[in-house]
């Protein structure tokens, strides 16, 4: 018989020896795949939790789990979603927690975070669950699982608090007056942020012809402030006078240059590119019939950006400053962002000088 030449043999050598070695290759591609992660089951501390400011700083809640991988080459990520429970996860929110079996918020931290989601102040049912998935290291690399795995999920009952900021003494002024019988106890406010000296609010006043003092606190005292020409006011002034009926003002007061000014709020609108209402500037919204100083609209949105604006034009304007922090709106600052088309009611509520709130809530009809 005749024999194979050696460079035949050789040649049939190098060919199959790399097909032996691509198969192992692809083999353990296959396993790092499909050797599943074992379901997790998540716990919670509560599944009912009411935050209150005055219980920031403790502890709210707190989430377990029990799984970190069977190997010690073995790496597993978690990340806790949160979510409306009517949304079913459409759009989590995600709380990166790496390689940590458990996760704990304070009030403040927890109330912040759900600010996402529910209303400042409003109740709402939430689902959470844990997103993990697994890289294993294999010679010195990092090979990395495309499968994602989700924990079975929990229900919460979650009542989220309006943060107050509360202003002490230099930094708010009080406005008695002949339209509530001159009581500085309750008398409506105009704050500053501290070290500022620059003060504002927005006022409703129930008659025709207003007049009132600035009084430094919530008593009388030497410190009162009234009218001594032009925009000006200073000590033993003559009280501050309001022309324009009654209604809602914007009124502003700076000790830096003793000068005050005011401003009646016609109306508040939205407009926007978030905003389809072609051949109007705005859409008007409409003052609550309980307090003359909030202001709602209900209204079809597209995904884009809106703004606030008084009396149809920019000089009185809101928007949000970035990261947006619990729905506060701030002057000529950039669009609040929709994200998705849909009915939403809106609600612009300055009744609280230096807490001022929008809500945008999408309604699920």
């Amino acid at each position: 018989m005749r024999k194979m030449p050696h460079n035949f043999l050789l040649f049939t050598c190098m060919f199959v020896l790399p097909l032996f070695f691509c198969k192992k290759q692809v083999d353990f591609a296959k396993m790092v795949a499909h050797d599943h992660l074992p379901a997790l089951s998540l716990s919670i501390s509560s599944s009912k939790i009411a935050l209150f400011q005055a219980n920031a700083k403790l502890n709210a809640v707190r989430f377990d789990w029990g799984y970190n991988g069977n190997t010690v080459n073995d790496a597993v990520y978690y990340t806790l979603q949160l979510s409306l429970a009517e949304d079913q996860f459409e759009n989590p929110l995600e709380v990166p927690l790496g390689n940590s079996l458990a996760a704990g918020f304070s009030v403040e931290e927890f109330n912040q975070l759900l600010h996402k989601i529910i209303e400042p102040g409003d109740a709402g049912d939430v689902a959470a669950r844990i997103k993990y998935m697994r890289q294993v290291a294999y010679n010195h690399k990092s090979v990395s699982s495309d499968e994602i795995y989700y924990s079975d999920q929990v229900l919460l009952k979650v009542t989220t608090y309006r943060h107050i900021v509360s202003y002490e003494s230099p930094d708010f002024f009080t406005l008695p007056g002949n339209y509530q019988s001159w009581d500085p106890l309750l008398a409506p406010r105009i704050v500053s942020k501290p070290g500022e000296r620059e003060y504002e609010g927005y006022i409703y006043f129930p008659i025709e012809y207003q007049q009132f003092l600035l009084v430094r606190g919530n008593q009388w005292s030497d410190f009162i402030f009234g009218f001594i020409g032009g925009n000006k006011f200073g000590v033993k002034g003559t009280p501050l006078s309001i022309f324009g009926g009654k209604g809602a003002y914007l009124v502003r007061a700076s000790t830096n240059t003793n000068t005050w000014s005011y401003t009646k709020i016609n109306s508040w609108g939205v407009t926007g590119s978030a905003i389809q209402n072609p051949g109007k500037l705005d859409m008007d919204m409409l003052q609550d019939p309980t307090n003359s100083c909030i202001w709602r609209l209900n209204v079809n949105l597209v995904e884009g950006d809106l703004f606030f604006r008084a009396n149809n034009d920019n000089n009185i304007k809101f928007g949000n400053e970035w990261p947006a922090i619990d729905h506060v709106p701030d002057y000529n600052a950039t669009g609040i962002h929709v994200s998705s088309a849909g009915n939403y009611t809106i609600e612009l509520d300055l009744s609280i000088p230096g807490n001022y709130l929008y809500h945008i809530h999408r309604n699920h009809l």
